[in-house]
């Protein structure tokens, strides 16, 4: 949710962002609600990664239900704040630096990836990269629970708003789209139109 132009480094907006004094408006202080609703219904089962994890929100969340989970975000000051919240808090998530374009080999596997607004900041190229990098860190029958901005939120916010289509497209091999459905994407400033999606691998 910003103008990442004013830099030709994205990792450098970010860090700008999560080092600036001002809480970034998709930083709400607790996981999203129709995240945590779809997780529930389906059931979590770990290990979890926690892609685009920023501040580390809902990797902490997952951890403090007893679950292992692993944060990966490619700006490390907001892996930095991440793993400061988790010693402040007492718990035991992992946090570490990558982009979810380009993961590391030894990731994984996982049996659930949650993500919270970052499929959403992507390009249509970039999506279909990001399906297949994390199609090999995920385990067959893993899921992934993805919510973003759908169309009919706030123009120029930011992310790219996405539709049904977006994510039949990205996710149409290696996995399984369970569903697609409105939901309701929180921000500080306002509550968004969202997206919800449940991705299984095959």
């Amino acid at each position: 949710m910003g103008d990442r132009s004013e830099t030709g480094d994205e990792a450098d907006w970010w860090n700008e962002v999560y080092r600036s004094e001002t809480v970034p408006p998709w930083d709400i202080g607790h996981p999203q609600p129709a995240l945590v609703d779809a997780i529930e219904s389906y059931e979590l089962t770990g290990p979890i990664l926690d892609v685009g994890c920023g501040t580390g929100i809902h990797a902490l969340w997952a951890t403090e239900r007893g679950y292992t989970a692993l944060g990966i975000d490619f700006s490390e000051v907001g892996i930095e704040v991440a793993q400061k919240r988790a010693r402040e808090q007492g718990l035991d998530a992992d946090f570490r630096v990558a982009n979810a374009l380009n993961l590391p080999s030894n990731l994984g596997p996982f049996k659930t990836v949650l993500d919270s607004g970052l499929f959403h900041a992507f390009e249509t190229d970039e999506r279909e990269t990001y399906a297949r990098e994390l199609a090999a860190a995920v385990s067959s029958g893993g899921h992934l629970f993805l919510v973003g901005f759908a169309e009919g939120a706030t123009e120029n916010a930011g992310p790219n708003p996405l539709t049904p289509d977006d994510i039949h497209s990205a996710f149409g091999n290696q996995w399984t789209v369970h569903e697609t459905q409105e939901s309701v994407f929180e921000t500080r400033v306002r509550s968004e139109q969202g997206l919800l999606a449940v991705v299984e691998r095959v």
